[in-house]
């Protein structure tokens, strides 16, 4: 049989009697407790090894290295205009088209040139139209443009032309 034990309380409910077995596990659930944490701390403790580390997957899919610098410039370019006349109703356009070349360096085949011409219609309204060739083997690249009476191209208003690593705009060629 338990050994019961009645406390008395500054409350002024009745005394409840306590469980001198529960009270005792108590304590010796925390001397153990503090018995293994100390002897766990006395013994000499060393910075732990770390052999490898497992990155997340976001962070084994990108490259901490710098981005490779990009070499292959547009470092010349220049537009020669088409002065047909074009007739578009009454108006007679000065423009039927445009041929774009310029060259990269360093010189290699087949590297992608996007080449914008930016122009101004008769309405006064704008127009761009984008053009895609390729270098040959020497670094070079040309490319035309023609329009209709029905495209209603007035003037040009800018040529731009892109690289794999700078954009350019082009200037008229010299005659």
């Amino acid at each position: 049989m338990q050994k019961t034990t009645r406390v008395q309380t500054t409350n002024s409910r009745p005394t409840e009697p306590v469980n001198q077995s529960r009270r005792k596990a108590l304590k010796t659930i925390a001397a153990g407790s503090a018995a293994a944490g100390a002897l766990a701390m006395t013994g000499k403790w060393s910075k732990p090894v770390v052999n490898s580390i497992i990155l997340p997957a976001h962070a084994q899919a990108t490259n901490g290295a710098a981005p490779a610098t990009c070499t292959t410039q547009v470092t010349f370019a220049c537009y020669k205009v088409d002065l047909g006349k074009a007739a578009h109703g009454k108006i007679v356009l000065p423009l039927a088209g445009v041929y774009v070349e310029g060259d990269i360096t360093p010189a290699q085949a087949g590297v992608a040139i996007t080449v914008e011409i930016r122009t101004i219609l008769i309405n006064q309204s704008s127009r761009t139209d984008t053009l895609q060739t390729t270098t040959d083997s020497l670094g070079s690249f040309n490319v035309t443009q023609a329009w209709t009476a029905n495209d209603g191209v007035a003037s040009i208003s800018g040529v731009m032309v892109t690289g794999p690593c700078n954009s350019l705009d082009a200037q008229p060629c010299p005659t």
